[in-house]
């Protein structure tokens, strides 16, 4: 590990980091590795759940069984997500080459900032307790994965079924990706727009599009 990594990690969030075994990119996952990534996944869930909720109440000063995978206990989650999260500077190599790549299509395609990568494995947390909340109070939403197509964007992805497409007509079912979904609410810290009702409001929204049973 170079110096400026030392630095960049040093100043990072202290947080037990559970690392998948096949790295991030799905697209490069054979079938084989997909399936025994989603079930690496779904094993991994109730302990991260359990560490993301002892470290919350630890933090917060609350007792764990408020983190009880309720609607309401997004709030705290997310409240709590909100004072630790950390951004960082991108590299300058990134940097450059997104703006060779993008840079014709506008300043806001370049990502002069980042989570940092703790906190990137924190929004996976949340994620997987998001998910949870969703299975733990509808039936009807369950953990899945698919492979084919495999240029799909969400191939190969641990993603919840049970929802399906509000703006197609007629609408279809379609899974989707917490992870991404919560990723992208925590980098509103960038432009200043989060807000503590984030992750509730984003909840109640995806309930509104779930398949009725």
């Amino acid at each position: 590990m170079n110096l400026n990594n030392r630095l960049r990690f040093s100043r990072d969030v202290e947080y037990d980091l559970l690392v998948p075994p096949f790295g991030s990119d799905y697209y490069s996952m054979s079938p084989k590795q997909a399936k025994e990534n989603f079930e690496w996944f779904i094993s991994k869930i109730p302990e991260r759940v359990e560490y993301l909720s002892n470290r919350i109440a630890e933090d917060v000063k609350i007792p764990v069984s408020e983190l009880d995978l309720s609607p309401d206990s997004l709030k705290t989650v997310w409240r709590w997500f909100l004072k630790t999260a950390r951004i960082e500077k991108t590299p300058k190599e990134q940097v450059a080459e997104m703006e060779m790549q993008w840079g014709h299509l506008g300043e806001h395609w370049i990502e002069r900032e980042k989570l940092t990568v703790a906190t990137q494995f924190i929004v996976r947390d949340i994620g997987m307790y998001f998910g949870e909340t969703f299975t733990k109070n509808h039936s009807n939403v369950t953990w899945d994965y698919f492979t084919k197509p495999k240029n799909h964007v969400n191939a190969k992805k641990p993603l919840l079924y049970g929802f399906y497409s509000k703006t197609s007509n007629p609408p279809f079912s379609t899974p989707i990706d917490p992870i991404l979904l919560i990723e992208q609410r925590a980098c509103r810290i960038m432009s200043k727009s989060q807000r503590e009702a984030d992750l509730l409001e984003l909840f109640v929204d995806l309930e509104k599009c779930m398949i009725d049973v």
